[in-house]
């Protein structure tokens, strides 16, 4: 089955699914409309190959922007992981429960972190001020102890929040907290990307990233070198990736790209001049 259509019979497999579930026919055209922009930039991208990052920046933008602000913003629908405590408090099972459910358990066996660099509106944000802010004399790489310890802290916050004052039960209340969490974690990720690199509140505190992060290890999509005899040891692949992983090492060992930050945005792959890195479901091993 050709890439495109494959995202695309997985993605309308998982509406049909939540549909189900939810009794609610509007998430099996919400999915299958996601599905569809994926598999149509994935089906243009071989057509204009340097036009890859603009396209998947535009998916973000169409597929984040409409998850942000008409269902967040608009509808009052949290997909930030306060949500999920807010929720299980008030004995509901939201956006935010479907998005670790799905994006963050179920797809990264097959994608990995790929909702990362296709989906989420504040990776948009940080991928776009990365240029615009001088980069830090020292770049920092994600701390699984700081990170646990941010989920923890979170975790601890939305249930004190739920028992004081719990923003599920209200659409203004819920409408607030979504815009004021989104402002609250956009301003930290800038500041966090001034001083400890690109994308640092993805790679050093992201909840969701600390669960996806221990499953994507096994997904069946990755990052693969093809040609990893061609490399010529530019490190071009390694400035280029946004969540500072030393892709040339994994070239020098002929080593399908497994780090739990590696969030599948091909920029790696666009950047080697000597094509030495490919999106595939398979090792580099069957490739030669």
């Amino acid at each position: 089955m050709k890439f495109p259509l494959f995202i695309f019979s997985i993605f309308t497999l998982i509406g049909f699914l939540v549909s189900e579930l939810r009794l609610d026919g509007r998430y099996f055209a919400l999915f299958m409309a996601m599905g569809a922009s994926a598999a149509l930039m994935e089906y243009l991208v071989p057509k204009f190959p340097k036009l890859r990052q603009r396209m998947r920046l535009m998916l973000m933008f169409l597929i984040g922007g409409f998850l942000l602000g008409f269902l967040s913003i608009y509808k009052g629908v949290n997909f930030q992981f306060s949500q999920i405590i807010f929720d299980a408090c008030a004995g509901l099972s939201e956006g935010a429960l479907i998005q670790l459910l799905i994006a963050r358990i179920a797809l990264p066996f097959i994608f990995g972190n790929g909702f990362c660099s296709r989906v989420c509106w504040d990776g948009l944000i940080f991928e776009l001020i990365n240029k615009k802010i001088p980069k830090p004399l020292k770049a920092f790489q994600r701390s699984q102890k700081l990170a646990w310890f941010y989920l923890a802290a979170v975790t601890i916050m939305a249930c004190i929040i739920s028992i004081e004052w719990n923003p599920a039960g209200n659409i203004v209340q819920k409408r607030f907290w979504v815009i004021g969490e989104n402002l609250f974690i956009i301003i930290l990720g800038i500041i966090l990307t001034a001083r400890f690199g690109s994308r640092a509140y993805c790679r050093m505190l992201c909840p969701f990233m600390s669960i996806s992060g221990l499953l994507s290890r096994f997904s069946i999509f990755k990052i693969t070198p093809i040609r990893s005899n061609a490399c010529i040891k530019c490190q071009k692949c390694v400035k280029a990736c946004p969540m500072l992983i030393d892709v040339m090492a994994y070239v020098r060992q002929n080593r399908r790209i497994d780090h739990k930050n590696c969030i599948i945005c091909e920029r790696c792959v666009d950047a080697c001049p000597e094509k030495c890195l490919k999106l595939t479901w398979q090792h580099a091993a069957r490739l030669s």
